[in-house]
């Protein structure tokens, strides 16, 4: 049963699957920026003004730097070189901040254009101002808990949930556009699943962080979702929307 795996045997275990996920996270990630960000020249994606082309590629840059530590981290950890796992841990650390800084930001200006057809432009602003924010909570959860491997490690993992989201929205695929925006965060909630069931599988068990931490970001999805439509939202929106003048 999975309740007698020997420390090495979970260890070895952890390894594969932690790394397996940082790498279907970056493939999801590509797949979805590749005609907007990653081979847009080819595509001749439209950028806007040169002041959001700036903040897009800057936020491009920001963002697959994160998405590169997914797979950099757990691999580093896999090869028994946690020194440098938590080194790089402090410039990741700089990097999700800087992450939560150009979301934001990001998110308010595509206010002005970015949102085309995906409805009201500042209802639609509820699902990435609260997935932005919820990914903040989560990795800042991660980083207190730095300490706690086990803890840790899943947080991080948690908080893809809700960066994969964007990435999700823009893959061309009929089932994902007309699911929009429930199949947005319906597909990287997978990653709840499959933590949930690799502990269960694993351990017995299933650790606290995919119970309590998945709950929050479902309900956080609820939330969004709800709110998006009320007055008190929409009027929180259009005054976002109002400080940016790129």
């Amino acid at each position: 049963m999975a309740t007698g795996y020997a420390p090495t045997a979970r260890w070895r275990n952890d390894r594969i699957f932690y790394t397996s996920m940082g790498v279907a996270i970056a493939l999801t990630t590509f797949a979805g920026f590749a005609r907007s960000y990653y081979l847009g020249p080819w595509f001749e994606t439209p950028r806007g003004t040169p002041e959001v082309g700036l903040l897009l590629h800057v936020h491009g840059a920001v963002f697959t730097a994160w998405i590169a530590l997914h797979v950099v981290q757990p691999a580093l950890i896999a090869n028994r070189n946690p020194r440098l796992h938590r080194k790089i841990g402090y410039f990741g650390a700089a990097v999700a901040l800087l992450m939560v800084i150009l979301g934001n930001v990001a998110a308010v200006a595509a206010m002005h254009g970015g949102f085309i057809g995906m409805g009201d432009p500042y209802a639609f602003y509820a699902i990435p101002f609260f997935a932005i924010n919820t990914f903040a909570l989560i990795v800042a959860l991660a980083i207190y808990w730095r300490n706690r491997a086990e803890t840790h490690k899943r947080l991080i993992l948690l908080s893809a949930t809700q960066i994969v989201e964007a990435a999700v929205a823009r893959i061309p695929l009929d089932a994902i556009t007309s699911g929009a925006p429930f199949s947005f965060m319906i597909v990287p909630d997978l990653i709840i699943v499959a933590g949930a069931g690799y502990d269960l599988i694993s351990r017995g068990k299933v650790h606290t962080v995919w119970i309590w931490g998945g709950g929050l970001v479902i309900a956080s999805q609820a939330l969004r979702l709800w709110i998006a439509q009320t007055e008190p939202w929409l009027g929180f929106a259009r005054t976002m929307a109002g400080l940016w003048s790129g």
